[in-house]
């Protein structure tokens, strides 16, 4: 053999790789913009290192998840959200559609298949019926982007007891961060805040946001981790519980001062959707022998003693402070908030057939039935107009998910949508009711409560297209489905 071909024999195709990107995104840069020349490294590094190392790129997801909302505040940094598109897309075609097309993939049990199938053709044929095929087809990468989540989860190649604390740590690291910054904004930068109109005293509050982009959102991504905290409370092992009750606790008063009602009524739904379940855990007896009695004796008895406490505490809040009258609020018609989304439902709702009531309009034509035009174009999107694209999807949030899907997909997308609750919520009480094992049980009772309240919120919000409460959810059905027995 020649010097050149032993030369050539281990030469590693990565480095050759990299050149290529390197001279890619030069020529970008030089051609076209320094900053789109950038992304295509930063891009093209990222996807390498997720697709070499899967289970990391993950834990890279998870750490991001919360601070990703943060940079669509310019046009300048807008483009590095899609970091997550990268890490779902290069996930999904590394563990999903290679070892499929290669007839190397591995069963692995599927409590959504069938309502995500039907659920991305009906999408795809409501994306064709847009008005504006460019918004439609936006929409339509929203809805597909975190179906690719949920299998990319599902088949990360482990799922065992310590591949999940490594998840929950980093999981757990960014919570702790963006609480530590709420707690900064509150004390030390109150008027970076959002305000809200108290109506009882005639004046605003300010709400903590953290580095996410608004309260409601960041309530969402508190609820995530609260009913994550508080599923672990009740299975973990008593002497690492102390940790989190501590974050349990610090977790409320955060949630409290979003001062958002949808959040608030979220969070009470999710404790008494846990509670509920748990304690038909209970009451049906399947425990295995005299020390799991004791064990769930004592775990029933500081379930009771926490949800008399929150009903307390709930109660003395109402009385007591703004959030009375806030909640009052929602029952209050001449309320702008209420007034405005009274508006919303009647501007969206009087002009459909009865066909569109059935099938929908299609996707993003909530703008056409709310008076907007939309103003994107093609060049906008290859040119990496990312603020530009985010407002015009913006203006297709109605501040309800089933009037925005009755809307776009009709009764059809209605049920499909109520289908995947099902599936997941029936999955996760099973799982509850029957598991011995706490790492199900910690999924399962998560489970319960983050989809008691995430089906809540959708009556306030569209939740379905906010990051990143909505990738969120499909971890959760992804890690449901791949623990349950």
């Amino acid at each position: 053999m020649t010097t050149q071909e032993t030369t050539l024999a281990t030469f590693n195709p990565v480095y050759g790789w990299a050149l290529i990107a390197v001279l890619v995104a030069s020529f970008v840069a030089l051609t076209f913009s320094l900053q789109a020349g950038i992304f295509i490294l930063l891009f093209t590094t990222i996807g390498w290192y997720t697709w070499r190392y899967p289970e990391e790129g993950f834990l890279l997801f998870l750490i991001l998840m919360p601070i990703l909302p943060m940079f669509k505040i310019t046009q300048t940094i807008g483009t590095f959200s899609l970091i997550k598109d990268v890490i779902i897309f290069t996930l999904f075609a590394r563990l999903f559609v290679v070892p499929l097309s290669t007839k190397t993939l591995q069963y692995r049990r599927n409590i959504l298949f069938a309502p995500l199938i039907t659920l991305a053709v009906w999408s795809a044929v409501s994306a064709l019926r847009a008005d504006s095929y460019i918004l439609g087809m936006l929409r339509l990468r929203d809805i597909g982007l975190y179906m690719m989540l949920y299998f990319a989860v599902l088949y990360l190649p482990k799922h065992t007891s310590e591949a999940m604390r490594r998840r929950l740590l980093w999981f757990t690291i960014g919570v702790v961060i963006t609480l530590g910054l709420a707690a900064w904004q509150w004390f030390f930068s109150v008027d970076s805040a959002v305000l809200r109109f108290d109506p009882v005293r005639e004046i605003w509050i300010p709400r903590i946001s953290s580095i996410l982009a608004h309260p409601s959102i960041y309530g969402e991504y508190l609820i995530a981790a609260f009913t994550l905290f508080v599923s672990i409370v009740v299975y973990g092992q008593r002497n690492k519980q102390w940790w989190f009750i501590l974050l349990t606790v610090l977790t409320l008063p955060a949630i409290f001062l979003t001062y958002s009602r949808a959040v608030w009524i979220g969070t009470a739904a999710a404790v008494a959707a846990m509670a509920f379940v748990y304690m038909l855990r209970i009451f049906r007896g399947r425990l295995v022998n005299t020390v799991n009695k004791v064990n769930t004796r004592r775990k029933s008895l500081m379930i009771i003693v926490s949800v008399i406490v929150c009903i307390a505490v709930g109660t003395l809040l109402l009385r007591f402070t703004p959030a009375g009258g806030l909640v009052r609020s929602i029952f209050d018609p001449t309320y702008q908030s209420n007034e405005e989304r009274v508006e919303f439902f009647v501007r969206l709702i009087a002009p459909l057939s009865n066909t569109e009531a059935v099938v929908g309009r299609g996707l993003g034509d909530v703008i056409a039935q709310n008076f907007r035009e939309v103003d994107l174009e093609a060049y906008d999107i290859a040119a990496g107009a990312s603020r530009a694209v985010q407002l015009t999807k913006n203006t297709t949030l109605v501040d309800n998910q089933y009037l925005k899907t009755f809307i776009e997909m009709g009764v059809v997308g209605i049920v499909l949508y109520l289908w995947l609750y099902w599936r997941v919520a029936v999955t996760a009480i099973q799982s509850v009711k029957s598991s011995s094992d706490s790492l199900l049980g910690v999924v399962g009772l998560w489970a319960v409560g983050f989809v008691a309240a995430f089906a809540i919120q959708a009556l306030f919000i569209d939740i379905w297209d906010i990051f990143p409460t909505n990738a969120l959810f499909w971890i959760n059905a992804a890690l449901l489905t791949s623990t349950k027995k």
